[in-house]
């Protein structure tokens, strides 16, 4: 996914798939604020998360809200 995009949901999950002992669970969980940010930065980094790309992650989901309070104002 785009990171832009990903920032403008109202929610975020986490979905995983692990496999052991002949099967395989797929497991899904609600993010929280610290937890959404910190997917974004990795969607953002790759394999380095720097603190200066959770600075981004942070400051891009705070400019999504910004943009849907003003299309709701």
């Amino acid at each position: 996914h785009l990171a832009q995009i990903a920032a403008m949901a109202d929610r975020h999950f986490r979905i995983e798939k692990r496999s052991g002992e002949g099967k395989t669970s797929t497991y899904i969980s609600a993010l929280g604020e610290r937890e959404t940010v910190k997917e974004l930065a990795r969607i953002l980094g790759g394999v380095a998360v720097t603190e200066a790309v959770m600075d981004n992650a942070r400051e891009m989901k705070q400019l999504a809200l910004e943009l849907k309070l003003q299309r709701h104002s």
